[in-house]
């Protein structure tokens, strides 16, 4: 089936208000709301509460919008996605700061700009700069250039001009997964940059043609003098190569912020559960309440689902805390394929996940079937036909505001729904 308009889409559904036909729209323009979100990086925030923040902007723009006024949806979506990602981040009080490996990487580039300058009794260019430290020309430009960005502490100063350069980008090119890891802000292009150098030569040299110079794979080949199926193999193996030694320094770097935070108190280190690295429970009733308090100033609904995985002892006995935790990051990953995006999915207990469900509270026990079906479908797929008999899941929803419109509240309906069907079921069993 072609792939319709996303205009003619957005027409279509503020005719007939269609669950599916909205999701189809968020689909459509998951590349706008990645890239928008990808721009506020320099605050500090997770990417993945960013994104979070610019689907809420997204859905509250399909509900507002009224394609009578001759305004393009993704024009007026643009500033939605900006204005809820922006108004997120004054509710958190942060401001445009430095991230903590490019404050890194500019005092490295000082000390060598001052070894160098006493050298040569002159200041380096950036091609000696760039040669000292074994990184691109480019690469240095781009860093010095963001020296003069994150002087600038006001989001509106940041952000308006591009605004403008969002409403004319082809969503098509935005959700290219390519474009999506290589079409960079200037700060991440020098993570690139800095990645590739630990990638082979010719790694390197077909990476930059394919992606920088926009060589298809048999050009490349002629050029390189080497066959198309090896060129196709090498962008398929550097580029997940790539992608591991950057989310690998990622990863470094936050269980660093995560360890300073620790050491502080700090509330951002009870973020994520420690053994399974999903969002922790507090994580959960927090975002839970925050959802709420937005549902009330913005007038739309909330859902909140549980999940429990419940067996015989034996088989709990079996598997183990550490099995469980591992079962847990699994099944994680079956129910965001069953729920949006901006869905928050974290653990909610031993062996229990949660999930916060913004704009979506009326079609909660729904989305919670749905969800569990998946899950018990899943587990015939893990386990022996034997070992799966002896697992169950159940559920448990409540929605804002018709069940509550106190989170405590909705945590304790979605708990109790959740043992009235456990004991409904042992009854039956």
């Amino acid at each position: 089936m072609l792939k319709r308009d996303t205009e003619e889409l957005v027409r279509e559904y503020c005719q007939t208000r269609d669950v599916e036909l909205r999701d189809a729209i968020v689909l459509q323009l998951s590349g706008l709301v990645e890239s928008i979100a990808r721009k506020f990086l320099g605050s500090g925030e997770p990417l993945e509460d960013l994104i979070q923040e610019g689907y809420l902007g997204l859905l509250n723009a399909l509900d507002l919008f009224n394609p009578e006024k001759g305004v393009k949806f993704t024009t007026y979506a643009t500033h939605l996605i900006v204005g809820q990602i922006k108004h997120y981040l004054r509710d958190k009080g942060k401001i445009i700061k430095e991230p903590a490996w490019l404050q890194e990487l500019n005092s490295k580039i000082n000390r060598v700009i001052n070894e160098l300058s006493a050298r040569y009794g002159r200041p380096p260019t950036t091609r000696e700069i760039a040669e000292f430290l074994g990184m691109t020309q480019k690469a240095i430009e781009d860093v010095l250039m963001t020296r003069e960005v994150f002087k600038v502490s006001s989001l509106d100063a940041i952000y308006e001009d591009d605004e403008d350069e969002w409403q004319n980008y082809d969503l098509e090119k935005l959700n290219c997964e390519p474009c999506q890891t290589f079409n960079l802000p200037i700060e991440e292009r020098v993570v690139v940059e800095t990645a590739m150098q630990k990638l082979k030569e010719i790694e390197q040299r077909v990476l930059h043609l394919f992606f920088n110079e926009g060589y298809n794979q048999t050009e490349i080949a002629h050029m390189l003098k080497i066959s198309c199926n090896y060129v196709s193999h090498i962008l398929r193996n550097a580029t997940q190569k790539l992608r591991r030694i950057i989310s690998e320094a990622e990863w470094l770097d936050e269980q660093r912020f995560r360890a300073r935070a620790l050491e502080r108190g700090d509330f951002e280190a009870r973020i994520l559960d420690p053994q399974t690295r999903l969002f922790s429970a507090d994580y959960l009733v927090v975002r839970l309440r925050e959802e709420v308090q937005r549902a009330a100033r913005y007038d739309h609904s909330v859902g909140f689902a549980i999940f429990e995985f419940v067996a015989e002892k034996r088989a709990l006995d079996a598997l183990g805390e550490f099995a469980m935790g591992e079962l847990l990051l699994q099944a994680a990953a079956v129910v965001r394929e069953s729920v949006r995006k901006a869905d928050i999915v974290g653990r909610y207990g031993f062996a229990m996940l949660g999930v916060v469900m913004p704009y979506a509270g009326e079609h909660a026990p729904q989305i919670a079937e749905r969800v569990a079906n998946a899950l018990r479908e899943w587990l015939t797929t893990v386990f022996s036909p034997t070992m799966s008999q002896r697992f169950h899941v159940h559920y448990g929803w409540a929605y804002y505001p018709n069940d509550s419109e106190d989170h405590e509240n909705l945590l304790r309906q979605s708990e109790q729904r959740l043992i009235a069907q456990r004991a409904q079921l042992q009854q039956v069993a």
